[in-house]
C-alpha cells in the first residue's frame, strides 16, 4: 500500500494570512493559487426530493 505523501512532496500547499484568509496554491506554478475568506463544511449531502 502506498504512503500519502509527506507536506514537503504535496503538489499543493496552503497559508493563512495575517487578515485571516486562507491561500492554496500549486507548488509547481506560481500563477495557479486561490486566496478566500470564506470556507463551508464538506460533507454528506442528501437528495430533496420536491412534494
Amino acid at each position: 500500500m502506498e504512503s500519502a505523501p509527506d507536506e514537503s512532496q504535496a503538489e499543493y500547499g496552503s497559508f493563512t494570512t495575517g487578515g485571516g484568509d486562507v491561500v492554496i496554491y500549486d507548488r509547481e506554478n506560481p500563477e495557479a493559487w486561490l486566496q478566500s475568506n470564506y470556507a463551508v463544511d464538506v460533507g454528506a449531502t442528501s437528495e430533496r426530493t420536491s412534494a
